[in-house]
């Protein structure tokens, strides 16, 4: 039944790991937006009327592997203590990861910190605070390539009774070769907007020089939205009475960027999170006599 429980209160802690894999550093992550096309296709430069062709790629993939992180804290009277008491929690936890097939080289225990802890004692009207131990912080990064891993590792992790999941990494190894299909794409797109206006308008350009080039890259924590779902109802309050409200859920949901934003889309997104890249190519032109 104690197992149960905690397993309970694991899962009220990390609402939002279960399906899209964000973690608790979720709740105080900013949503970012990528460089969108400006739409300003002329501007004066230098007393001289110049124009632009721009491109905004987007691209989606799969990472090739994944790191977990766990925040784990333990106090003891001093500060041998509470690191011994630390040390024995993330050595059963990383025996128990074994039998999954994590091998101890793909796990990393990072120290944190190791500070003094303080609380008070009363003693009639006098409150006093006095220095209690010492608490020894920890997090331990777990590497591992299957999603369905992270299921076990979390059971594991709740027998260890390890509670604060702290995000989940997305691992790219190819990152230059992303890069390279971005650029390769945006450029495309640029020369068929070139092709697309010589043939409809009769309007020849010769490229001077690269305006804007910015990379950027979204991982699924960052692109989490969150709402709350409910209707209140209406009351008063006055000198006599105290209005008592419910606590409302907050929850979270994944959302990708929107594919409409971009010229060309490189792995259309599937059902589950992925790392997003984008390019936004401007080219600066002048107009051919």
């Amino acid at each position: 039944m104690k197992k149960f429980l905690c397993f309970i209160i694991f899962l009220l802690g990390l609402t939002i790991v279960q399906a899209q894999e964000g973690g608790n550093r979720t709740y105080g992550t900013q949503r970012r937006k990528p460089q969108e096309n400006s739409g300003v296709l002329s501007a004066v430069v230098n007393n001289k009327e110049v124009y632009f062709v721009e491109a905004n790629v987007l691209m989606n993939m799969k990472p090739d592997s994944y790191v977990v992180v766990f925040g784990i804290v333990q106090e003891g009277a001093n500060a041998s203590e509470s690191n011994t008491k630390l040390d024995t929690q993330i050595d059963g936890f990383v025996r128990d990861l074994e039998k999954l097939g994590i091998k101890k080289t793909d796990t990393f225990v990072d120290f944190i910190a190791q500070n003094k802890i303080y609380d008070f004692t009363t003693t009639g009207t006098i409150i006093t605070e006095k220095f209690s131990g010492f608490e020894t912080k920890k997090n331990i990064n777990i590497r591992y390539k299957d999603s369905e891993t992270l299921e076990k590792i979390l059971d594991s992790a709740v027998k260890a009774s390890i509670y604060d999941l702290i995000e989940v990494q997305y691992v790219i190894n190819d990152m230059s070769g992303v890069n390279a299909k971005l650029f390769n794409e945006a450029v495309k797109s640029i020369k068929q907007k070139e092709a697309n206006y010589a043939n409809a308008f009769g309007i020849k350009l010769t490229p001077t020089n690269v305006a804007n080039e910015k990379y950027d890259t979204f991982y699924p924590s960052e692109l989490y939205g969150t709402y709350q779902a409910f209707e209140g109802g209406t009351t008063y309050s006055d000198y006599n009475r105290t209005v008592i409200r419910q606590r409302k859920t907050r929850t979270f949901f994944y959302e990708p960027l929107d594919v409409s934003k971009f010229d060309a889309v490189i792995n259309q997104p599937g059902i589950e999170p992925m790392v997003q890249f984008t390019l936004y190519l401007r080219m600066q032109y002048d107009l051919k006599k």
